[in-house]
């Protein structure tokens, strides 16, 4: 990466095309830290005005390249393409011939020589960060279920009816006449809840929502 970056000092092209058809490397915070500050920098001081990244095989590695720009508020303001040319196209500020939009499918394909299940998702190639954004969302999701499946487990059913009116937004006194239940006992039940599932905002009542579908 030092390489690179001396060959911006010496030539200052405007513009960095990477292919990331074999790119396998998990970003960490600490290495692109390190390629921000000793990489990104010096290059947009050089003159680095476009970046265009193609996704390649391994999209959770892209994933974490595309996390990484984010997080780290990069000088270096990074756009994902499905392919060469798209990237070459943006980069030349060649104008998108108008296509149509492509539905999104999702297929199975049968399982691999390893017994892993193989689902191919198809859709359109200009709306390829939203596709890799939207695994990640299914990764986070499926995580929590598997570090708090146990604790959900432990809610009684009448815990998880009020755990999903109060996802809605509902007052405990809204709840507390929905239900026909009093106040005190509705205020009760929901000291349990967060007692039992570790809640501290409503942000982790939103993701016990969407993780095991009380919505």
């Amino acid at each position: 990466m030092l390489i690179y970056t001396s060959f911006y000092e010496q030539h200052k092209p405007s513009q960095t095309l990477w292919l990331q058809q074999n790119f396998t490397l998990h970003l960490d915070n600490e290495v692109f830290s390190w390629i921000e500050k000793y990489v990104n920098v010096p290059c947009f001081k050089f003159g680095n005005k476009k970046a265009a990244f193609v996704v390649g095989k391994n999209v959770l590695s892209h994933l974490s390249v595309i996390d990484s720009f984010e997080k780290e508020k990069s000088v270096i303001k990074a756009t994902h393409f499905a392919s060469e040319k798209e990237a070459r196209n943006w980069l030349d500020e060649i104008p998108e011939s108008s296509k149509q939009d492509i539905k999104t499918e999702i297929t199975y394909e049968g399982i691999d020589e390893k017994g892993n299940s193989i689902i191919k998702v198809k859709r359109a190639s200009k709306d390829i960060t939203k596709t890799i954004k939207s695994f990640k969302d299914l990764i986070e999701e499926n995580d929590f279920i598997k570090k708090n499946i146990e604790r959900y487990s432990t809610l009684t059913k009448r815990e998880k009816e009020i755990l999903k009116l109060y996802s809605s937004g509902q007052k405990p006194k809204e709840i507390s006449d929905q239900l026909f239940i009093s106040l005190h006992t509705v205020k009760t039940h929901w000291r349990n809840i967060k007692k039992k599932l570790q809640i501290n905002s409503f942000n982790d009542i939103v993701k016990y929502t969407k993780a095991f579908d009380l919505k």
